[in-house]
């Protein structure tokens, strides 16, 4: 993709990508976003957590609910992070969502901008690019037979988060305009080429990503040729829109 390319779009599309945000890790943090839709000036359509709510106390539902007070009309969405499966009561929180969007391995169109949404992240026991995966499904990996899991028993939650081939092969199969993973590219020094190769499938003009509480979207910009997709990355609560504009610095460390 060219870089006038994903000018154009990101012209064509300003008023609606300046109204989706993306938020960054916020482990259970979300005063921060709080005071940031109190002090807005454009208020937002869609709220896009990119992992790591980090919730095991209440439902989502329950702590949205402040926020749907506040805007009615305001859309959430999310995918989960490898926090998120830290307990099996992680997993089930977040998951018991009411309205908001689980956008793992799901296109969805928000307020016109077609998000693609791969949550979770890479784990040894699973698959660890390059290297050739051990289970190609979820499903595999939890039905690993009877003498695994006797009696009360139950798969390692972390299973839930993650990150298998057949969750990269049915997306890539789909079309969108933007892309948000819990990993990150291989942009990040810790980064993975198979979420390059994602994005490109589905012809994205921008990627965003959590987990590594950092944000080094300027240098990810010295790659965007051979990376034919625009990269960005967010620290700690931090959130910025569609356009990859910042909203909120974030914070460092954790």
């Amino acid at each position: 993709m060219s870089t006038t390319r994903i000018a154009h779009f990101d012209q064509d599309r300003s008023d609606v990508l300046r109204r989706i945000w993306f938020v960054g890790d916020v482990h259970g943090e979300f005063r921060y976003l709080a005071q940031t839709l109190l002090q807005a000036q454009l208020r937002p359509q869609w709220i896009v957590f990119a992992g790591d709510i980090d919730i095991d106390h209440k439902p989502l539902r329950e702590i949205l609910e402040p926020v749907r007070r506040f805007d009615p009309d305001l859309g959430i969405a999310f995918i989960h992070g490898n926090h998120d499966a830290d307990s099996h009561e992680s997993w089930e929180m977040l998951h018991d969502a009411g309205e908001a969007v689980a956008l793992h391995g799901q296109v969805v169109n928000l307020a016109g901008i077609l998000v693609a949404g791969l949550g979770g992240h890479f784990i040894q026991d699973i698959w660890m690019p390059p290297g050739a995966p051990t289970y190609a499904s979820k499903q595999a990996a939890m039905s690993r037979g009877t003498f695994q899991y006797r009696g009360d028993h139950r798969p390692s939650p972390e299973y839930d988060a993650a990150i298998y081939p057949d969750d990269l092969d049915n997306l890539a199969r789909r079309r969108a305009d933007v892309l948000v993973t819990h990993e990150a590219p291989s942009c990040h020094p810790r980064g993975f080429q198979v979420l390059d190769g994602l994005a490109r499938s589905l012809n994205v003009v921008r990627s965003f990503h959590g987990h590594h509480h950092d944000d080094q979207t300027a240098e990810y910009a010295k790659h965007r040729s051979r990376l034919g997709f625009d990269a960005v990355g967010l620290r700690y609560c931090q959130i910025k829109n569609g356009l990859g504009e910042e909203i909120f610095e974030g914070l460092d460390g954790w």
